[in-house]
């Protein structure tokens, strides 16, 4: 190990010992008074669509502070210690291992917490999804006791963690029993869905910018949220119907004069693959192409998973794009489709993205679905100005649209990026904004 590893080591280990605590104990003394609502939002999966809607709704009630998609106790703390006077703090909290949701939910006390549904994320961490259900549901036991939990009707182990909480609990869902019951979804990309809801004897249409269906549980848990704080029927529907989809996450993208894209490339548990799949199957379109990248969180052979995978998109899809560096992965395809003329395999996503700009017709619905590993979303960005990092282990977290360099050559990156962080040091010097490369 080199001297310079052992510092950064020496480093990390002073932050957690020391610096941490100290941190977690002067957020703690901000969080004991601060005068909003904080809000606590968990989930396998649709847990940032879910916190982006309660705050898109909460902000026609009032000032909302909102901590999305980075979900960990570190962005925990600064946004408790900056949520100032706000009157309403709206959370996504994420775990990726055990022992992580305890001390983030005792830290936000929510005084209402939303968990959205229990999948096998994160499988190599827990094992099994009532390991996660487990490691979830402090949140929900972390509430205040005049608080409220908001719960999937549809999933028992969602509906499991009620029993550990004494606050009010109100449901979600396609259920019969559910306080707020999805009875309708209709549509689909590039409108959007329309969600009929049935709450407390009012039934809600309520149009949205969503391409699939499963957004509906979103919606319901945003209504339940907003109507319980005290937001109008008429602001509710306003601000869904306003609200664009998270970035990446099912988000549509026209190309003018070509295809819409549709990029759910953030991550590719298998058990939620068939969500991204029936957004496709509800698109009216002239040709259906999906791309496929790298599947995560399965238990069981890789053989099985990919072929699996294989078969819903076959079953939705004109043309199933694989992108894998792995040799003869048309292996993975369903036995009866062997040999088949609806199945491309790329080694980088680079080819694939030249082969997608030569091969696109107007009209054409192109699915991108895949966990982070090959940068999918280089090829909806390749769509609308020229990529030209195509580095695939580029050692940095999130994706292109977040990083932001796409457009520039890998090599050039570090020096840009210190030349952007020397502009920011400036203007805040001298109280100005420098423009950036």
């Amino acid at each position: 190990m080199s001297v310079k590893q052992s510092l950064r080591d020496l480093e990390q280990r002073v932050r957690l010992a020391l610096v941490r605590p100290l941190r977690i104990k002067l957020a703690a003394r901000k969080r004991a008074q601060a005068p909003g609502v904080f809000i606590g939002i968990t989930g396998s999966s649709g847990k940032s669509s879910t916190t982006d809607l309660i705050a898109a709704v909460l902000r026609r009630k009032g000032s909302v502070t909102t901590q999305l998609m980075n979900n960990t106790i570190n962005p925990l703390i600064n946004t408790i210690r900056n949520s100032g006077k706000s009157d309403f703090v709206v959370v996504e909290n994420g775990v990726g291992e055990k022992g992580v949701m305890k001390p983030m939910a005792s830290l936000l006390q929510p005084d209402i917490a939303v968990v959205t549904m229990v999948g096998l994320e994160h499988y190599s961490a827990f094992r099994s999804s009532e390991a996660i259900a487990e490691e979830k549901g402090w949140l929900v036991e972390s509430l205040r006791p005049e608080g409220l939990a908001v719960l999937n009707a549809d999933d028992p182990l969602v509906m499991g963690m009620a029993r550990r909480t004494s606050a009010r609990v109100l449901t979600f869902g396609y259920s019969e029993d559910a306080d707020c019951r999805i009875v309708k979804v209709e549509g689909g990309a590039p409108s959007g869905i329309v969600v009929t809801l049935s709450y407390r004897g009012q039934e809600l249409v309520i149009p949205t910018k969503y391409a699939g269906h499963h957004f509906a549980a979103s919606v319901a848990a945003a209504t339940i949220v907003g109507m319980q704080l005290g937001v109008t029927v008429e602001d509710l529907r306003d601000a869904i119907g306003s609200c664009s989809p998270v970035v990446l996450r099912l988000s549509t993208h026209q190309i003018a004069g070509g295809p819409l894209i549709i990029a759910d490339c953030a991550k590719a548990p298998l058990g939620t693959l068939h969500l991204a799949f029936d957004a496709l199957r509800h698109v009216d379109a002239p040709r259906k192409r999906i791309v496929l990248g790298q599947v995560s969180d399965y238990i069981g052979s890789r053989m099985k998973a990919y072929r699996t995978a294989f078969g819903g998109a076959l079953a939705v899809a004109d043309e199933l794009i694989f992108v894998t560096d792995r040799s003869r992965p048309e292996r993975f395809l369903p036995r009866d489709d062997k040999g088949t003329q609806r199945f491309k395999h790329f080694l980088n996503t680079r080819e694939a993205a030249e082969y997608l700009a030569a091969t696109a017709m107007e009209g054409e619905v192109i699915l991108l679905k895949g966990s982070q590993r090959f940068h999918l979303e280089r090829i909806l960005i390749n769509f609308q100005q020229p990529v030209r990092c195509w580095e695939e282990s580029c050692g940095r977290g999130g994706n292109c649209f977040s990083c932001g360099m796409a457009s520039f050559d890998f090599q050039s990156h570090r020096p840009i990026a210190r030349k952007r962080r020397r502009r920011r040091f400036l203007g805040k010097l001298f109280g100005r904004k420098i423009q950036e490369a």
